[in-house]
């Protein structure tokens, strides 16, 4: 049942104590709001107006919604859908936004000043990541990272993009002191594994990828590691060829075909 949007609106946003906000820069501005803890009411149920009209004149988060997007792609504007707001306590907004939209098949990329809300598709396009789940609709393969980083310790910078984004990042020993080496960037809509890779770089660390998580060591163990897979890789492919090879004489003691008998022997 939707509720007074009055209601809601005074129940949506928690004050956050203690954040620092660089009010000179626009950007990082609208990040640090998006990080703020916020209570929603069970139950609540909003049109999507409404919800920009919170996120823009309530909370100081500019956003604008691109029909155009969602016309093309889905062949209607989202203007007077109704989202279900989850019961939450003390998650950050951005949390929250990323798991009510997504139920709408859409997403939010940052802006200079704004957010901008969009179809999962669009995003996908623009940060060159695609993935489907299994009912083949379009997903993004992975978090977006939006953030900004000043001369930040780089195992810093990393425990905080795995708390934003759930991300399951280890550094390695070989990593040493360059873990603490310090990095700078400005990362807008950028996918969680470039994100880490840029930052890494900056300490001249590489990472390797383990199905879903990320470790971070030294160039030289990355070379390591990359060779050793490489020759599990190749030992695998021969190993395949040599079971699927033809013997003579009764056949493949690996499991493969037996060698035809020749005519006339």
């Amino acid at each position: 049942m939707t509720r007074p949007f009055a209601a809601f609106a005074l129940l949506l946003f928690v004050p956050a104590l203690g954040l620092a906000q660089d009010k000179k820069d626009p950007t990082a501005d609208l990040l640090a709001k998006l990080r703020k803890p916020v209570d929603l009411p069970a139950g609540s149920t909003v049109k999507l107006t409404e919800l920009v009209e919170v996120l823009t004149e309530r909370h100081g988060v500019p956003t604008i919604v691109n029909n155009t997007a969602f016309s093309t792609q889905i062949g209607e504007a989202p203007a007077d859908s109704e989202i279900a707001m989850p019961k939450v306590k003390g998650l950050p907004l951005a949390s929250v936004l990323r798991q009510v939209l997504s139920e709408k098949g859409a997403t939010y990329l940052v802006r200079r000043a704004h957010i901008e809300i969009v179809p999962i598709g669009v995003a996908a396009r623009e940060a060159k990541i695609s993935g489907n789940d299994d009912a083949g609709n379009v997903q993004l393969s992975q978090p977006l990272v939006s953030a900004i980083y000043k001369e930040k310790p780089l195992n810093e910078a990393l425990a905080d993009l795995a708390e934003e984004h759930d991300l399951t990042i280890v550094i390695a020993p070989q990593a040493a002191d360059n873990k603490a080496g310090f990095v700078t960037a400005r990362l807008l809509n950028v996918p969680a594994d470039r994100a880490i890779e840029l930052l890494a770089l900056q300490a001249d660390l590489r990472i390797v990828k383990k199905g879903a998580s990320f470790f971070v060591t030294s160039k030289e163990h990355a070379n390591e590691m990359f060779n050793e897979q490489h020759e599990r890789k190749q030992k695998n492919l021969e190993l395949e060829l040599m079971r699927n090879r033809p013997f003579p004489f009764g056949g493949n003691p690996l499991g493969g075909p037996a060698q035809p008998p020749q005519p006339g022997k």
